[in-house]
């Protein structure tokens, strides 16, 4: 009755192939500031399996890669994904610096808040400790104000129970376990 049309071949080949890439894909988490519950972040990372920040700093913030400017955009010429981290505009970085004293001298942080509650949630370290980043900031010229935003940074340092998945936002027994985290970050700083 019905004759098989040969053009439905190569479509079926392609929707395979488009599965298959979808299968290799990273899952994005997306999370969420843990006092008012807006969304801050999304990456392909899984935040609480990354390293944290050792003695002598106390915070054990976890150390947060972000995509550098001369990441590849084309992602169809290799099979492998690579990580990617957005912070989204409703993470505000302040206008100025902090100093921070610590035992071994001083740290100067660029916090970043919430949008809503302006919690910080993490921070950026300052250009001067890395030389690299330092070069890049200075050349990109500027009277020094408006430099956080062309300078690009490498990582964020997100501090302990700021943040909560997507997922986790409803199940209390997990909730209370990033409270405790939080609460023994408090007691050691």
């Amino acid at each position: 009755m019905s004759t098989p049309d040969p053009q439905l071949q190569p479509d079926d080949q392609s929707l395979q192939q488009e599965q298959s890439t979808i299968q290799n894909r990273l899952p994005v988490h997306t999370h969420h500031c843990r006092f008012c519950n807006h969304l801050l972040l999304a990456t392909t990372r899984d935040i609480p399996s990354l390293p944290r920040r050792k003695d002598p700093a106390k915070d054990k913030a976890i150390i947060l890669p972000l995509p550098t400017s001369n990441t590849s955009e084309d992602t169809d010429s290799s099979n492998l994904q690579e990580h990617y981290t957005i912070l989204l505009s409703t993470t505000v970085p302040d206008r100025k610096a902090t100093l921070v004293r610590r035992e071994d001298g001083f740290e100067k942080r660029l916090f970043l808040r919430c949008g809503r509650c302006r919690v910080v949630v993490g921070y950026f370290l300052d250009g001067v400790l890395f030389p690299m980043t330092s070069v890049a900031a200075s050349a990109s010229g500027g009277d020094g104000e408006g430099e956080e935003d062309e300078r690009k940074e490498k990582v964020v340092y997100i501090l302990p129970g700021a943040l909560m998945e997507t997922g986790v936002m409803g199940d209390e027994g997990r909730l209370k376990g990033v409270d405790d985290e939080w609460r023994g970050w408090r007691v050691e700083v």
